[in-house]
């Protein structure tokens, strides 16, 4: 695993027989080596085979699909390496936990995704100054694996259910969190902007799952709702 979204893995190591999975939205950069006795290699990208990557002369048979034994770990994979800042010289501190409760999202009744206990639009805005250190928990009872999204940013990723990182820094601007799962990541914000920080089911955005990361002092001039109708990331409600 040669980088994860775009960002290179420091020192990989031979994979074999194992599984990667990707975030909805989320990269990986693979490297892999073809046979020297002019057969091909097969790079299994998916279950079922019909996307799957054959490398090899021309003419050469396909080997024989397997099923991985297990799934490389980024918390452990590759060795360590300097970040370039402190993640513990911490100048924002913030929590974002997923969950699902009954209540009304645009007028609509039902059971929508809540962050911090809270239904859109009355969620978190997360506000931070130029050159903060970030760190963010986040923590999913959902009851559903959700792939979140910051952009703008890549983050570096601490910890999984209070186990430390012990690899390459494992950055990341996508990152699968499942039910009952929590992470530590950290950040340096370096990119003045308003930021959408959202789950990349991108239903769920259209049921309100939509959190913003700003930046003190940077303003829009856009509003949801008004004249125009700016419901970006709703669908029409019937």
């Amino acid at each position: 695993v040669m980088a994860i979204d775009a960002r290179d893995v420091n020192r990989p190591t031979p994979v074999t027989g194992r599984s990667l999975t990707l975030p909805a939205g989320g990269r990986a950069d693979l490297g892999f080596t073809t046979p020297t006795d002019g057969s091909a290699v097969r790079v299994r990208l998916g279950p079922d085979g019909r996307a799957d990557l054959i490398v090899g002369p021309a003419g050469s048979p396909a080997p024989e699909r397997t099923e991985p034994s297990g799934e490389v770990d980024l918390l452990s994979y590759g060795s360590p390496a300097a970040l370039g800042f402190d993640p513990d010289a911490i100048d924002r501190r913030f929590t974002y936990s997923i969950g699902r409760r009954p209540g009304f999202v645009d007028g609509v009744p039902g059971m929508h995704w809540s962050v911090n206990g809270h239904l859109y639009p009355d969620l978190p805005m997360y506000m931070v100054g130029e050159g903060d250190v970030v760190r963010f928990t986040l923590d999913n009872h959902s009851g559903m694996l959700h792939p979140m999204h910051l952009h703008g940013h890549h983050a570096v990723v601490l910890s999984r259910n209070g186990v430390p990182a012990t690899g390459s820094p494992w950055w990341i601007d996508t990152i699968d969190v499942d039910d009952g799962d929590t992470y530590e990541i950290a950040l340096v914000a370096d990119n003045p902007g308003i930021w959408m920080y959202h789950c990349h089911n991108l239903d769920h955005a259209a049921d309100g799952f939509v959190l913003h990361m700003g930046y003190i002092g940077v303003h829009t001039p856009y509003l949801i709702g008004g004249p125009a109708g700016n419901q970006p990331d709703f669908r029409p409600r019937l």
